[in-house]
């Protein structure tokens, strides 16, 4: 009886294959992504940023922004010579119509205590995407004086009446973002007042 040698001859051309086919798999791992996508490798070969994202985005206007707020933190005639030291006032809900909105978040930042201006405490409420509230509260009355809103946060001290909206920032992009330029008031009487903007 013969024997059936087509096993025999089939085993070693389906290694053939088996081998062929793994190599090929091999050339396709070494492949990218975009390289199995044409439509987002043609995307990521376009240049889609308009110019390079640094840390100096307007080294010009952050430098005269910087110079401007520097200057009004370390003029004497903001600073205050005496501190508060007597009790801290409890909030005063009936003191602005904002009050009974931010309860919770105002008793909360009181516990900071004075942290502005010799006798107030400012708590910063977020109001949505970029934006913030800041209440001036007087820890002597416990009332709610006056607030401000910014993008970028705020800038204040316990020994001086300068309060900066949005302090400078080298890494804003003050021509895209203009909302995000810096201001400085002074508080005055209870009341934030601006300063002029400089040159």
């Amino acid at each position: 009886m013969r024997k059936n040698t087509l096993p025999y001859l089939l085993l070693p051309l389906s290694f053939v294959a088996v081998l062929g086919a793994a190599c090929q798999q091999q050339t396709d791992e070494e492949k990218t992504i975009a390289s199995t996508h044409p439509k987002l490798e043609e995307h990521l070969q376009r240049d889609t940023v308009r110019m390079p994202i640094t840390s100096e985005e307007n080294p010009e206007l952050y430098q005269r922004y910087r110079l401007r707020m520097e200057a009004y933190q370390s003029d004497e005639a903001f600073r205050v010579q005496e501190t508060y030291k007597g009790r801290l006032a409890p909030l005063d809900e009936a003191s602005h119509a904002d009050v009974r909105q931010y309860r919770s978040a105002l008793q909360e930042g009181l516990k900071q205590g004075i942290n502005f201006a010799g006798r107030y405490t400012v708590v910063t409420v977020g109001c949505g995407t970029t934006c913030q509230e800041h209440y001036v509260v007087d820890r002597q009355d416990g009332k709610v004086l006056d607030k401000v809103q910014s993008s970028t946060g705020a800038q204040f001290s316990p020994d001086s009446r300068i309060f900066i909206v949005n302090p400078p920032d080298s890494s804003h992009n003050y021509v895209d973002c203009p909302y995000c330029e810096p201001a400085a008031y002074v508080l005055e009487q209870g009341k934030f007042r601006k300063l002029p903007q400089g040159q």
